[in-house]
């Protein structure tokens, strides 16, 4: 008896029925009838309709009830969008975080938020040998990190009770604030600074100093950060120039995303 790969077992067959017809939507092509689409599918026009009606309610499509037709909806393009977004972004930020890590030896990051984690979306790595070991996708929560607390640093208390209704702040170090209350009084402490700090906040020996990316509407998109090892900055020298260095490359990278404070 023939069975399928292991790596198969968990694969939902509706999705993919659903992504597929997403994937019939193209330049070319940008209007589906039903009937066509159950053609191109090789699926029953009934199945064809349940995956269009939840498609359409999801608003991923719309439905033109004069044509009968369908084409892609607002949320689906949002998704492409921001896809390009994040590329256009690290490559905007790239060159000026090489500058960034050159002038200071350390490992740099970009970070985008994700609901209450921060997402990694570019890092160059650092002269030194244990200043960072993550990679591009990695999430830690925005609460414990240096950029996830620049994300973080506009919203309202009311918001972050919002945010983190129902959920317990994990305590990552001994530093780590534990409570709604104290992370909204931290982040008004940084966000009068202007950047964040970590002195072992969020791993032992590990030094971070973090600022924002804006663009034209002047939200903060993104966060940028340099990590380096405890023994070779002291707070001094991480306060003085290298929090000059970290603002100085984010500052460009606003300007060049639209910004203009």
């Amino acid at each position: 008896m023939e069975t399928s790969p292991p790596e198969n077992r968990y694969i939902v067959p509706g999705l993919v029925r659903g992504m597929r017809l997403l994937e019939l939507f193209t330049h070319k092509q940008q209007e589906w009838g039903l009937s066509e689409l159950a053609r191109a599918l090789h699926m029953p026009r009934s199945t064809v309709f349940r995956l269009v009606h939840t498609l359409e309610q999801l608003k991923y499509l719309e439905h033109h009830p004069q044509r009968k037709t369908y084409q892609l909806g607002n949320r689906v393009l949002n998704l492409g969008f921001e896809y390009l977004a994040s590329q256009e972004l690290i490559e905007v930020a790239r060159p000026f975080l090489t500058t960034l890590n050159e002038q200071t030896g350390c490992s740099v990051h970009l970070g985008i938020p994700d609901d209450r984690e921060v997402v990694y979306l570019l890092r160059i790595a650092g002269h030194q040998h244990v200043a960072s070991n993550v990679v591009v996708g990695t999430r830690f929560p925005a609460h414990a990190t240096t950029m996830g607390r620049i994300l973080l640093s506009e919203l309202s208390l009311q918001e972050l009770e919002q945010m983190y209704h129902g959920m317990v702040l994990e305590q990552v170090t001994e530093q780590t604030v534990t409570s709604i209350v104290e992370l909204y009084q931290l982040l008004c402490k940084e966000r009068e600074r202007g950047y964040t700090l970590s002195l072992s906040g969020f791993e032992a020996g590990v030094v971070s100093v973090g600022a924002a990316v804006r663009d034209s509407s002047r939200e903060i998109i993104a966060a940028i950060n340099i990590t380096g090892m405890e023994t070779v900055f002291d707070r001094e020298a991480l306060e003085g120039e290298i929090k000059d260095r970290v603002l100085q490359a984010a500052e460009a990278i606003s300007n060049r995303m639209g910004y203009r404070g």
